[in-house]
């Protein structure tokens, strides 16, 4: 068996078992390093947030093990639907709320055909000085102006989707999937490492260790939230190249923002870890989004810079959504 299959099964077996077992990845140097600045260092830990909403299920292909025959067949229909609903790429504009250091930062974000476009409001609720607004003005008029900025956003964008259409299709071989009841008028399903699958990314890896809980809408089929738990440390190279720990938790909630139309109200990310050939991975992030509007689908960045000062002038303090215990938006 080769070296590979041999580490993969250890861990898998371990992690269907909820055994903390250091996963231990040995690769010729120049390998290792070549896959960890082709895959860790690009990896943005709110994309692996956004791909586990989006992307848990999936067609089931022939293993070894595999959920039962209810939660199966519902999470093909969710799935389904996440995905129909991201192939339609409808474009929404909303308020986003995030942690930034010791600061809440509160900005405007407007998705276009050219990328997500971004206007800072405020910090720690209080409107930001003229200083920080000609800081805020000049990043908007170069990326506006300068064709260069423009696809360096319009490339991380796709690059990021790219990423997560990958995680799209690993998820549904990384995990297994129980019944396990109701959570108000939500059905839940735990979910926890398939010992059969073996992950051929770096991505992969962090993902398959983590169990935990989804919540999703009977009626429309559609996920409301996520909840997991690294269940084991990753470590690359014995730990000398890098380390994510384990106990790192995700927590992703999805809110219904009109008919059929469902986007991610909360990230709760708290991981960390560290690759010694680039920089320290430790993610504690917390975002809320709010205040979702529809725009047009061939919206430019010019019109989304039009849409988000008019919103800086109307909308001086911040808006509220509120939602009831499913995560559904009440007016």
């Amino acid at each position: 068996m080769p070296w590979k299959t041999r580490i993969e099964r250890v861990y898998c077996e371990a992690a269907a078992r909820n055994t903390l077992l250091p996963v231990r990845y040995i690769l010729p140097r120049n390998q290792l390093q070549n896959d960890l600045i082709k895959n860790c260092s690009s990896m943005p830990v709110q994309c692996l947030a956004i791909a586990l909403v989006l992307a848990w299920v999936g067609p089931v292909s022939g293993r070894a093990q595999s959920s039962p025959p209810g939660a199966a067949e519902l999470v093909k229909v969710v799935v389904a639907n996440e995905l129909t609903d991201r192939v339609e790429l409808r474009r929404w504009m909303y308020t986003i709320e995030k942690r930034e250091g010791q600061q809440t930062l509160t900005e405007v974000q407007v998705e276009t055909a050219e990328g997500p476009f971004q206007r800072l409001l405020r910090i720690d609720g209080r409107p930001i000085d003229p200083s920080r607004r000609r800081q805020e003005d000049t990043r908007i008029e170069r990326l506006l102006h300068d064709p260069s900025e423009q696809l360096k956003v319009k490339r991380a964008h796709d690059q990021d989707e790219q990423k997560l259409e990958t995680l799209m299709r690993l998820m549904p071989e990384a995990f297994l999937f129980d019944s396990d009841g109701w959570e108000g008028n939500l059905v839940r399903l735990q979910f926890h490492p398939n010992p059969s699958y073996s992950p051929s990314t770096y991505e992969g890896r962090v993902v398959h260790c983590l169990a935990g809980t989804i919540l999703i809408d009977p009626q429309q089929k559609r996920l409301a939230s996520l909840s997991g738990q690294l269940l084991n440390p990753v470590e690359f190279g014995y730990g000398l190249l890098g380390r994510i720990e384990s106990g790192g938790t995700v927590k992703i909630r999805r809110v219904e923002v009109g008919a059929s139309r469902w986007k991610t109200a909360l990230i709760d990310i708290q991981l960390s870890g560290r690759l010694v050939l680039f920089k320290s991975i430790n993610k504690q992030e917390y975002e809320t989004r709010s205040d979702f509007r529809a725009v047009p689908g061939d919206l430019t960045l010019s019109q989304a810079n039009e849409l988000t000062v008019s919103r800086s002038l109307s909308s001086p303090a911040p808006a509220v959504t509120h939602t009831d215990p499913q995560g559904r938006i009440r007016n």
